[in-house]
């Protein structure tokens, strides 16, 4: 896929030229509904530091363990999700989702938290449509009633609270496993299908890494 650089209006430091480890600005498929403005984002929330949650999956007290089991939704299978969605090599090598990032007039803007919020603002001082954003890629146009504006669904614990949300009300309309998890992203079924599928392969992958280890330290304790 090219990539190809993204208007960063007023921001013009909004994606970091050094993209080698998380890509800068890329070119991605339309999405599937209208678009709609960007709510008035405060400026004060530009000042507001956004905690730095534990999002390692391996830790106990992860944001997603705590949020999953509130939600009543398997954390490992949220973390699937996010891989799918926000997926990101760091420069300690490791692949993991990112937290930073949106989709604005379908095109993706990503890179360190401060830039991503000012490229928002700047996105909102223009009228510009958002789409997805954060660390679940959440569809704001369809979920904007969940959040008082796009800003904040880029806190983490926002994003993963409201995305847990959707992924259970999907899970709970069928009994059809893969097609439940589809709902996340689309109700289209054939759309639906291929996102289940390709979401529960990773998460069958990390089953074997991830819950064995868990087993292992139990044992040790």
């Amino acid at each position: 896929m090219p990539v190809r650089p993204v208007p960063m209006l007023a921001v013009a430091a909004a994606v970091p030229a050094n993209a080698a480890a998380v890509p800068s600005a890329v070119r991605s498929a339309p999405v599937e509904s209208g678009r709609t403005l960007l709510s008035e984002v405060s400026t004060m929330d530009l000042m507001m530091p956004i905690e730095e949650p534990d999002l390692d999956i391996t830790s106990r007290d992860s944001l997603w363990s705590q949020i999953g089991h509130s939600a009543g939704v398997d954390p490992l299978l949220l973390y699937s999700i996010a891989l799918v969605e926000s997926k990101a090599l760091y420069p300690d090598g490791k692949v993991a989702p990112t937290p930073w990032l949106f989709r604005v007039n379908d095109r993706l803007v990503r890179g360190k938290r401060h830039d991503v919020q000012l490229a928002m603002a700047a996105a909102s001082q223009f009228g510009s449509a958002v789409q997805d954003v954060g660390i679940m890629q959440v569809y704001y146009p369809m979920h904007r009633d969940a959040v008082r504006d796009p800003l904040t669904l880029l806190n983490p614990r926002t994003n993963i609270t409201v995305a847990a949300k959707i992924l259970r009300d999907g899970m709970r309309q069928t009994r059809d496993r893969v097609l439940g998890v589809g709902y996340y992203h689309s109700h289209t079924p054939s759309r639906a299908r291929d996102y289940g599928s390709a979401v529960l392969t990773v998460y069958q992958r990390l089953q074997a890494i991830h819950r064995p280890a868990r087993r292992r330290q139990a044992v040790a304790r």
